[in-house]
């Protein structure tokens, strides 16, 4: 048995932050492995088909309630781990680490891997038969894919360099908001993501930078909550009183959604709720933030109360979860190719192949890091 290590007063990382990163990052695996088997929601680099409701509603629901909370929990700790991380280094160093360890990913990625799989995939489905040169030159742009969240964290470290530099001191402290500051604020989040997808619904992709603006609006303010969370150790105080009342109103959101928005689905399709002036789009968008900030609230407060450990695995897991999310798209896709000849129902598969799947990230980034000096920039 691993020995757990115990929480240590004013130690500089928290155990149960790390355990929750590794749990976001599975989700996304879990996304993607849900796309390669039927999700009529959502793009990945190869499908194997897509399912028709009513049985595809069964991943539609998975993506909905997922995508409410996981991206957004992401990007808050991203914020969380900006400011130690700019107080220790200084603006230059800061600028220059987060130009290598989010750039040269990026730059790898963009351009070998991701045109080595859509290749891969090209030649097994026989829509390409030529050489890996000849199908590079078919490219019109190489495209961000996966690494849209590591663009835009590049984004948000420069706009928070050029914010430190305007304001060079700290933020002050703040008291964990009140319940019902945070119902305010899942409501202006609400509001704010229907009037963006008037004009950006669910589903559109930047053309440029492979972003979903439709939900950018929850991004940028969660990275901002939390740099403020950092400052004011909010993951530490958030009563546990907090973290019971909104697991309460994250189950009864969770049959408001079983109520209103699967009969919805299944009359008028994803198009009734992705956006423009209907009933539908607006009820959702003010849903799903709420939604999502109950299982953020929900999440922080359990795990700090019952992960709060580290231990071999764990640590090996939220040491290798970055890169683990760089691998992603080879290690499933080529995973999937594997099992294409298997004829089984998409669901069946889903179910056997996305638990090898995100055993495979994880495996495969830990070995990958072990490489000399590969953990410098993974």
């Amino acid at each position: 048995m691993s020995k757990t290590l115990p929480l240590k007063v004013n130690q500089p990382r928290l155990f149960f932050v790390d355990n929750l990163r590794v749990l976001l990052i599975a989700l996304v695996f879990l996304v993607h492995m849900a796309i390669t088997y039927g999700s009529p929601v959502g793009s990945w680099y190869y499908q194997e088909g897509v399912l028709v409701m009513p049985t595809a509603a069964i991943y539609v629901v998975f993506l909905g309630l997922v995508q409410a909370f996981f991206m957004g929990l992401l990007f808050l700790l991203s914020g969380y781990f900006t400011p130690p991380s700019y107080d220790r280094k200084g603006s230059r160093k800061f600028i220059k680490d987060r130009l290598i360890r989010l750039g040269i990913p990026m730059v790898i990625f963009v351009g070998l891997l991701e045109p080595i799989v859509d290749y891969v995939v090209a030649i097994t489905n026989r829509s390409f038969n030529g050489s890996f040169l000849s199908y590079c030159g078919t490219y019109i742009i190489f495209g961000y894919g996966i690494m849209w969240l590591v663009l835009a964290l590049l984004f948000f470290a420069f706009a928070y360099a050029g914010w430190r530099h305007i304001q060079p001191k700290p933020t002050k402290a703040r008291a964990f908001p009140k319940n019902s500051i945070i119902a305010l604020f899942a409501l202006l989040l609400g509001a704010a993501n229907f009037v963006v997808r008037l004009v950006f619904p669910i589903g559109y992709f930047s053309p440029l930078f492979s972003f979903q603006y439709c939900f950018f609006a929850q991004y940028i303010a969660l990275f901002i909550v939390g740099l403020i969370t950092f400052r004011s150790n909010w993951l530490m105080t958030i009563p546990k009183q907090t973290g019971k009342l909104w697991s309460k109103i994250a189950l009864v959101l969770l049959s408001v959604f079983a109520v209103l928005f699967i009969p919805t689905l299944l009359t008028g399709g994803i198009a009734s709720i992705s956006g423009g002036l209907r009933w539908q789009a607006a009820a959702y968008a003010f849903w799903e933030q709420f939604f999502g900030i109950a299982v953020m609230i929900s999440l922080t407060v359990w795990f700090r109360e019952n992960a709060n450990f580290q231990n071999r695995k764990t640590k090996a897991l939220s040491e290798s979860s970055f890169t683990a999310y760089i691998i992603q798209v080879p290690v499933l896709v080529f995973l999937a190719l594997s099992f294409q000849s298997i004829q089984l129902p998409l669901l069946l598969k889903f179910a056997i192949v996305s638990p090898i799947g995100v055993f495979l990230c994880f495996l495969f980034a830990y070995l990958i890091r072990k490489i000399p000096k590969v953990d410098r920039v993974l």
